[in-house]
C-alpha cells in the first residue's frame, strides 16, 4: 500500500495506506477524500501495487469505478526513472466525469499512444465489471466481459518491452489534468472497488477472475 506524496503541484493528492480497506461485503476499496488542513496536499488517496514485477502474459481484474468530476480510478502497469528504468505503462483509466467510457494508454520510454477515449457500452461505476489486458512482444489487447475494445501491434508502434510492477489506484485531478479528467472540487468523495486481481503468463494455467466467475455462473 503506498504512502507518499509527490512534490509537484500537479499533483494534489497524496496515497495514504489508510485508505486503502476492506469492506464487509467484500473486495478491496480504495478511497478518495479531502485532507486535513494540515496536510500539503488536498486530499488523501490510495493505491495498492505489486512489489513483484510481472511481464508478458494475461491480466484481469473485476471491479467498480468510482465516479466524481476529476476523480481517477485505475489499472495500470508501471515502471519508471525511480525504479531505474524508463517511463513504460499499460493503463486502464476510468475518469469520474464520464463513466460509461474507460481511458486506454501506453508508454514506451515516456512516449505515449496517444491515449483513446473509448466507450464501453455501460456504466463502470453502476456494476462490476471484467476488464483484461493481453500483454505479449507484439501486441496489446484491451477487453471489457471478453469484448474487445483495443488493439496495437508491433506494427503499429512499440510494445513496452520491459517487466513493470501492478497497480490499483484512485487520486483527484489537479489543474494539469484540467482538459483531461477535470479538476476534482476540494470536497470531493469516491471510492472505488476491487473485486479480483489476477495474472497469468504465458504457457502456463494459473487460475484467473474469469474463472470465478464462469464458476458463478455455472
Amino acid at each position: 500500500m503506498s504512502n507518499f506524496a509527490v512534490k509537484r503541484d500537479s499533483f494534489r493528492t497524496a496515497w495514504k495506506s489508510g485508505s486503502v480497506t476492506r469492506p464487509v461485503s467484500g473486495g478491496t476499496m480504495l478511497s478518495l477524500v479531502p485532507a486535513p488542513e494540515e496536510s500539503h496536499k488536498d486530499f488523501f488517496g490510495a493505491e495498492v501495487q505489486r512489489k513483484q514485477r510481472t511481464h508478458f502474459g494475461r491480466y484481469e481484474v473485476v471491479m467498480t469505478a468510482a465516479r466524481g468530476y476529476g476523480v481517477i480510478s485505475s489499472f495500470f502497469t508501471y515502471t519508471g526513472p525511480f525504479f531505474g528504468d524508463t517511463h513504460e505503462e499499460i493503463d486502464f483509466e476510468f475518469l469520474g466525469r464520464d463513466t460509461t467510457k474507460v481511458w486506454l494508454n501506453r508508454f514506451v520510454d515516456g512516449q505515449k499512444l496517444p491515449g483513446r477515449w473509448t466507450e464501453l457500452g455501460f456504466d463502470a461505476a453502476e456494476a462490476p465489471h471484467l476488464y483484461a489486458l493481453d500483454w505479449l512482444p507484439d501486441r496489446l489487447v484491451w477487453s471489457v466481459d471478453g469484448r474487445e475494445l483495443l488493439r496495437i501491434t508491433s506494427a503499429d508502434t512499440e510494445i513496452p518491452q520491459i517487466p513493470q510492477r501492478i497497480y490499483l489506484s484512485i487520486w483527484g485531478g489537479a489543474a494539469a489534468q484540467d482538459t483531461w479528467s477535470g479538476e476534482a472540487p476540494d470536497d470531493t468523495r469516491a471510492h472505488v472497488t476491487y473485486h479480483c486481481l489476477s495474472y497469468r503468463p504465458p504457457g502456463t494455467d494459473a487460475a484467473m477472475c474469469s474463472d470465478a466467475l464462469e464458476a458463478s455462473h455455472d
